[in-house]
């Protein structure tokens, strides 16, 4: 890499946080790497492109963007087979990071599967390539260092513990520091060679400590109270696995080195842990259980109160209420929404029961509906962002969007890799059908080309490209949504979900359920702003015919997917779980609804169900459901904590 006109390392004001750990890694590479992440200009790229002063014999090698399979890895010698014949592996970029720096800026665009490789390779300290009638391995053996901005997408746990230390970047906030910064910027571009020599001092300095803290690190000993420290530390911090560990103790023995110890203090574990457990550390389930449960109490006592004000501001209309038998059907006018959520008792009190409840709605459908209310969105509600975990998309799809990488059969899109195809070949992959013949050239006469190429050799591309994912909102709008202004809440994750549909080309669809059916309020379609006015509009009452939405959901996208092969459909269901509502079959209305999702899970429909229940004694049947669905599950409560929605592939076919 070009160092000359590169800002000097020394020069960067702040930012400590990434410069110490950049120099941790460069002097212990078994300290894993390291990532650094943060927003848009803050220097994350350019610190790292400085490091190239102090690596010594060492160079950084970087990973492009747009790098494929054979340049990473390697490949045939196209070269060396044409002229002799022969086959002769060619190395790729990770095999020049050997015993070097490894670089890949935006990691997170970089391929899934291409990321992953490099760090299993680097893990297991060889690369073995088998492709092209070649069988080749060599050493890995590199530092990897990596930048990111999580607004552009976020990487994997998995992916994330690879990773030895992680260190976040920071804006500056003091005046004084961004003048300094400013004034640093316009002196270096007006004379680089000037001002890289006024901190030529500096430079050799750090160098030099780096150097001796590499020829250091072998005599750092660690003592039994470190190694039993480092293991508190991480077991507090619920680090899954033991790589936390190993890497906490690597870091603290660099840290020791450029210190100029041969032993480890506690502060050194102390300051390793900063950047080795920021990126593992999870909450303990018992804590989140128990937090859980005391939001669960407090809403309880809250919706008590609620309860009770109302009973002092209206007596007439809740007089019925503490009745224990089912509504006549003179006395049924009004239902509130403590009797929504007994009906499922009401339900088993026997046969005269249901024939009553029957008759009534027969001759009132109207009568076991409360008042209707229509809730404002609460746009206050925490922004929930989706992150599609959907695996490889085998099916080659077509569309535009900016959504999900899916295969291709079109000249568009990135291409990824070649195959042999037994169909026509339209979109010939010149690179590796070269790779293909190169070895026979010897073989094959002269046809007056450059190359003999026959039909055999010929290589299709495969291309990948994003494309719009279709979202289906299955929303419950019965009595029970509209306690202590829910719909609300859930209006307002809706619409944030929304408006990132939008952002990301996606089409939406909405489906209401209350009172005795379920109501198609927006067909699948591109029109964000008629998806967020049907939002708006929908009034709240009734009972809760899950069954029936789910029925229409699942028939809904059943038409459309036969309309348009190439859909691959989201559905997320809305509801608290609290079916009650009992169609003329007389079934128990849970008993089908849970048989509807069974039907939706079978028929590979990937879902999310988001669980609205609050009340203190949860019947939980929406988890149930979501079981039955092979759905991730949610809670409106972990939703606005988490503020991301994790989409699963569900493994069926549609």
């Amino acid at each position: 890499m070009q160092t000359d006109a590169l800002f000097p390392f020394v020069a960067f004001v702040g930012q400590e946080m990434l410069k110490r750990g950049l120099e941790i890694a460069l002097v212990n590479p078994k300290a894993g790497g390291i990532l650094l992440g943060g927003p848009k200009g803050t220097a994350k790229s350019s610190i790292v492109r400085a490091c190239g002063e102090l690596c010594g014999p060492r160079t950084i090698v970087e990973v492009p963007l747009n790098a494929t399979e054979d340049m990473l890895f390697g490949s045939i010698d196209i070269e060396y087979a044409v002229n002799m014949g022969e086959r002769k592996f060619l190395p790729g970029i990770l095999s020049r990071a050997n015993d070097n720096i490894l670089y890949i800026d935006e990691v997170n665009l970089l391929r899934t599967e291409l990321l992953t490789a490099i760090l299993d390779a680097n893990s297991s300290g060889v690369n073995l390539v088998e492709r092209d009638g070649i069988s080749f391995s060599h050493v890995v053996n590199t530092t990897v260092i990596g930048t990111m901005n999580p607004e552009e997408g976020s990487l994997t746990s998995s992916i994330l513990d690879r990773f030895g230390m992680y260190a976040e970047a920071v804006n500056e906030q003091e005046l004084e520091k961004r003048k300094l910064i400013m004034r640093r910027l316009l002196d270096f571009s007006h004379d680089i060679a000037g001002f890289k020599k006024a901190y030529a001092q500096q430079t050799k300095e750090l160098l030099d400590r780096i150097n001796n803290a590499q020829k250091t690190l072998a005599t750092v000993e660690i003592s039994e109270a470190m190694m039993q420290l480092a293991a508190q530390m991480c077991a507090k911090a619920f680090c899954a696995g033991h790589r936390a560990e190993i890497y906490m103790l690597e870091a603290a023995k660099a840290i020791a080195a450029l210190a100029e110890r041969s032993y480890m203090l506690p502060k050194d574990i102390e300051e390793a842990a900063q950047y080795v457990l920021p990126h593992r550390m999870r909450k303990p389930p018992e804590q989140q259980e128990q937090k859980q449960d005391d939001q669960e109490i407090e809403q309880e006592q809250d919706d008590q109160e609620q309860q009770e004000q109302d009973e002092q501001d209206n007596p007439p209309d809740n007089s019925d209420e503490a009745s224990s038998p089912p509504p006549l059907p003179n006395d049924d006018n009004r239902e509130t929404e403590q009797d929504e959520d007994n009906d499922d008792s009401d339900d088993d009190n026997g046969e005269d029961d249901k024939e009553d409840e029957k008759k009534d709605q027969q001759e009132n459908p109207e009568n076991n509906a409360p008042e209707e209310k229509v809730d404002n969105i609460d746009k206050s509600f925490p922004l929930p962002k989706m992150i599609l975990d959907m695996g490889q998309d085998r099916k080659v799809r077509h569309g535009s969007g900016k959504r999900c990488t899916t295969k291709t059969d079109l000249k568009q899109g990135r291409y990824v890799r070649s195959a042999m195809s037994n169909n026509k070949i339209d979109d010939i992959a010149f690179d590796a059908t070269i790779r293909a013949a190169a070895p026979y050239q010897k073989m094959r006469g002269d046809n007056g080309c450059a190359l003999n190429i026959k039909s055999e050799d010929l290589r299709q591309k495969i291309r990948e490209k994003r494309i719009g994912s279709t979202f289906l909102f299955v929303v419950d709008a019965s009595g029970s949504m509209g306690a202590r202004e829910r719909m609300g809440a859930v209006k307002g994750a809706i619409f944030y979900m929304l408006q990132e549909a939008y952002q990301k080309r996606d089409r939406v669809g909405m489906i209401a359920f209350r009172r005795q059916k379920a109501e198609v309020l927006l067909p699948i379609t591109r029109s964000i702003d008629l998806a967020q006015k049907c939002l708006q509009e929908m009034p709240t009452g009734g009972k809760t015919p899950l069954a029936d939405g789910l029925a229409t959901a699942l028939l809904t996208l059943y038409t459309k997917s036969h309309r348009d092969s190439d859909m691959e459909p989201i559905l997320i269901l809305v509801t608290d779980g609290r079916a009650n509502y009992i169609d003329e079959s007389g079934n128990n209305p849970v008993e089908q609804a849970l048989a509807m999702g069974e039907k939706i899970g079978k028929a590979g429909i990937t879902s999310v169900v988001i669980d609205t229940e609050t009340d203190f004694i949860k019947l939980g049947i929406a988890k149930d459901l979501a079981k039955a669905m092979n759905a991730t599950y949610y809670s409106l409560k972990q939703l606005s904590e988490e503020q991301i929605i994790r989409v699963v592939r569900n493994v069926g076919m549609l």
